[in-house]
């Protein structure tokens, strides 16, 4: 009888094991879906803004947050900016944090992730929607830099795991690269703008003898 008892417990420990490794299974086959899908869409699309709104859609559909952001580091006034949302309030992107203010901005001037079970007790949180209980937050480095934060918060507490956190941080690489691609875009499209502008100066300087209607180009 104690045989069977002990043959009994085994064969359940081993069932309850089995169905954790399966479960563990099928959260990592997501998690590489997810991942391939925002791939395909950033490869497939030169909208930035779209591509930056599927990450920042996909982070919270999967990790069951209640929102979700990516903000940049605006250069000029070193102003936290939000490029794109999910869940936040209208007015979000009135909330101006600098780099190093709040959770997120720890984040941008650290180039660490945080990861938050109680915002409540952590002294670095600054509000931006009631109810909100943790977070966690990835920097965005592009070109060995740090230009930006991908953030996601849960009105419940200790609702992210160190499988979210390296997820969020696969995701954060990939809005990087879409980041990265946008400036290289808007470089060349600058270039192509001013080889034009040269173009038309040389050509009209070619055409005229007039030197004043020449210099009105040329400042023009």
């Amino acid at each position: 009888m104690r045989f069977l008892e002990t043959c009994g417990r085994h064969w359940y420990q081993l069932h309850i094991e089995a169905q954790s490794e399966l479960e563990q299974l099928k959260r990592r086959y997501e998690r590489l879906s997810l991942l391939y899908h925002v791939g395909n869409v950033i490869h497939s699309t030169l909208d930035a803004q779209e591509a930056l709104q599927l990450i920042v859609n996909e982070a919270v559909r999967v990790m069951r947050a209640t929102s979700g952001s990516v903000v940049l580091i605006n250069p000029t006034t070193d102003f936290l900016e939000i490029q794109a949302a999910k869940g936040l309030p209208a007015n979000a992107a009135d909330l101006k944090l600098r780099v190093g203010e709040g959770i997120t901005g720890w984040v941008a001037r650290v180039g660490k992730p945080a990861r938050v079970g109680d915002v409540t007790r952590d002294p670095r949180y600054i509000m931006l929607q009631r109810g909100v209980r943790s977070e966690l937050a990835v920097p965005l480095e592009v070109n060995g830099e740090v230009r930006g934060v991908l953030n996601v918060d849960s009105d419940a507490a200790n609702a992210f795991s160190a499988d979210d956190q390296e997820l969020l941080e696969a995701l954060a690489v990939q809005a990087a690269r879409v980041i990265h691609n946008t400036w290289l875009y808007e470089q060349l499209r600058l270039k192509a703008r001013l080889f034009e502008a040269l173009a038309n100066v040389s050509r009209i300087i070619n055409s005229t003898l007039n030197l004043d209607d020449a210099l009105k180009v040329v400042t023009a």
